[in-house]
């Protein structure tokens, strides 16, 4: 699972210049990627488990194979939230990203700055 979980990641930040919404709607084991800057990314997925969402977001600043990769992970419950807030450079504000257990599967809310960098 591991392994499979790598190449996911792997793959998601290969992909250059896709189109991210405000918002998405993903399933387990669903990868959701989006752009938060001209060379900031994230990808979000979850696994359903007994005792809620367990959800990771891996970032990574810089299009290198040196960039900068930052991951956080969460147990969310049905009904609750968590929001990741990730840096950018000097005197730019964070972007901050809203994870919710809408019981069937998670929400995610992106950054306004994510929409406005493309």
């Amino acid at each position: 699972m591991k392994k499979e979980m790598r190449t996911l990641l792997a793959a998601a930040f290969a992909v250059a210049g896709a189109v991210t919404a405000q918002a998405a709607d993903i399933a387990p084991v669903t990868g959701h990627w989006t752009r938060l800057g001209a060379d900031r990314s994230a990808l979000v997925y979850y696994i359903d488990e007994p005792d809620g969402f367990h959800v990771v977001v891996t970032t990574q600043q810089g299009r290198t194979s040196r960039a900068a990769v930052a991951r956080f992970e969460t147990v969310l419950a049905a009904g609750q939230s968590a929001t990741v807030s990730i840096p950018r450079g000097a005197g730019e504000a964070s972007v901050r990203m809203l994870l919710s257990n809408a019981g069937d599967h998670l929400h995610i809310t992106e950054p306004i700055a994510a929409a406005s960098a493309r």
